[in-house]
């Protein structure tokens, strides 16, 4: 499909949603193109087909503005709209079945091995495997101590649970997919933010969910007004957020912008699902902000993991379900799913619990600081000033926008093991925008084998015909 045709069918389902209503001005060329990375031209053909179909039209020196279409039929929008094209769904799973991308693209998602000292872990988790007994009958969601642990963390950031509220898995993805199973409605789209935690979009697809994106500026974040107006107009009762050093840009919301998402879930009776697995590796605060923080009855179920800014050897997953633990806790029993080894639960009990970490967290944040603040010279020496990148708060991922014209599907497909590895932009849109994006991961040292790999994709990004 052509792109402006692809785009104009992007904007006739946000009509069809209701996100737009007769006599909106549509979003200008300019802004919908940085949101899409499509060109200004692009975007000014999509407005022409629409305007040709009766849809808008143009006002001189004013832009474009939705026509009275009739009712919105918002039930035929979620039955027919795809979690991605298809084109670029069969772009993605060629692209996975390649060996080398698919472990490229995987470990891109992971802080590099050296981010944190993992020895006092060993030596606690040897400890703990010659002293663990069985969990105690009453350790039906959870060790007790990593219980205890991970509450006192987070009341650290003000976020205050009962230990009953605290459910432990094995993973962070384990998690969401426990809170996506046991709190979605059926048939009812899911809100999602764009660009957004690819592996949360996957589990999204492969279950069938129906995702409706929000734009989520690389500086400022989510629109709250605009949230807002998809909970009052759309069927959506369950949203997907990530306020804090989100992946893939980086950014951190303004405690305001928080405060104002909880604020309208509340008066819509949505429940905000929090993304909190990137909370530990913030470059400034020392109390990262979060959704939960504004949250008076339960309307946020925040989940997390420790394979961020730990070895992913000692990988769990924890929900703080706030009054939803029941139904969560429920659902994992029915689901057979079991509890991480009582030895690495005794394990993270203790570290969580001692002074080392927070030396260990300084330390590990002060290289991710030093290693992206080199990977962002580097690259804009190596574009020679040409490229977009975000300004990351936390984490280890790099947002970077390409040429117009670059398309970085097609870079994947081609790319070999001697190119910087990276995530193609389509990954992180349900409606696979972002086609000329990418995310990059700079937690690992700045070696002269990686500089000359990041040189080399980068070659390639300016190489490409626009």
């Amino acid at each position: 499909m052509q792109r402006f045709r692809a785009l104009a069918e992007l904007l006739r389902k946000r009509i069809d949603a209701g996100l737009l209503v007769p006599g909106d001005k549509l979003p200008s060329l300019r802004r919908l193109a940085s949101e899409t990375g499509c060109s200004v031209v692009t975007v000014y053909r999509a407005y022409e087909l629409l305007e040709s179909q009766g849809l808008c039209q143009s006002r001189d020196r004013s832009g474009f503005y939705l026509c009275d279409t009739g009712k919105a039929s918002f039930h035929r929008f979620a039955q027919d709209m795809p979690v991605m094209p298809a084109d670029n769904v069969r772009a993605l799973d060629e692209s996975l079945a390649r060996p080398h991308f698919y472990a490229q693209a995987s470990a891109a998602t992971l802080p590099a091995d050296d981010c944190v000292d993992s020895e006092g872990l060993n030596k606690l988790l040897r400890r703990a495997l010659l002293q663990t007994q069985p969990s105690p009958p009453h350790a039906a969601d959870g060790h007790p101590a990593l219980v205890a642990a991970l509450l006192q963390r987070a009341g650290r950031r003000d976020l205050y649970h009962e230990p009953e509220q605290v459910i432990v898995t094995r993973s962070a993805m384990e998690s969401f997919n426990l809170c996506l199973d046991s709190l979605r409605q059926s048939c009812a789209p899911v809100l999602v933010e764009s660009p957004s935690f690819h592996p949360i979009l996957e589990s999204l697809r492969h279950r069938g969910i129906k995702a409706l994106e929000i734009y989520s500026h690389p500086q400022q974040g989510i629109d709250p007004e605009q949230f807002e107006h998809i909970l009052k107009s759309t069927d959506v009762k369950l949203c997907v957020l990530m306020g804090c050093n989100r992946f893939p840009t980086g950014v951190t919301y303004s405690r305001d912008t928080l405060g104002r998402l909880v604020a309208a879930a509340r008066r819509h009776e949505a429940i905000i699902i929090e993304n909190d697995m990137t909370a530990e590796l913030g470059y400034g605060e020392l109390r990262s902000p979060s959704l939960g923080e504004f949250d008076s009855d339960g309307r946020v179920v925040q989940f997390g993991g420790t394979t961020s800014y730990l070895s992913s050897a000692f990988e769990i997953g924890w929900v703080m379900a706030a009054r939803h633990a029941p139904q969560l806790s429920a659902n994992r029993h029915l689901g057979a799913t079991h509890l991480p080894h009582p030895a690495i639960q005794g394990a993270l009990a203790e570290y969580l619990k001692g002074r080392k970490i927070e030396r260990d967290m300084r330390a590990t944040c002060r290289k991710l600081i030093q290693r992206m603040d080199q990977g962002i010279a580097l690259l804009k020496d190596m574009s020679a000033g040409k490229v977009a990148v975000s300004a990351p708060d936390g984490g280890y991922m790099c947002w970077l926008r390409g040429p117009r014209g670059f398309d970085s599907m097609k870079l994947a497909m081609t790319a070999t093991r001697n190119t910087f590895a990276f995530i193609p932009g389509p990954f992180f849109s349900p409606a696979g925008a972002f086609s000329n994006f990418m995310a990059l991961n700079f937690s690992a040292p700045w070696t002269p084998e990686r500089i000359a790999q990041l040189r080399r994709l980068m070659d390639r990004v300016y190489g490409q015909q626009e």
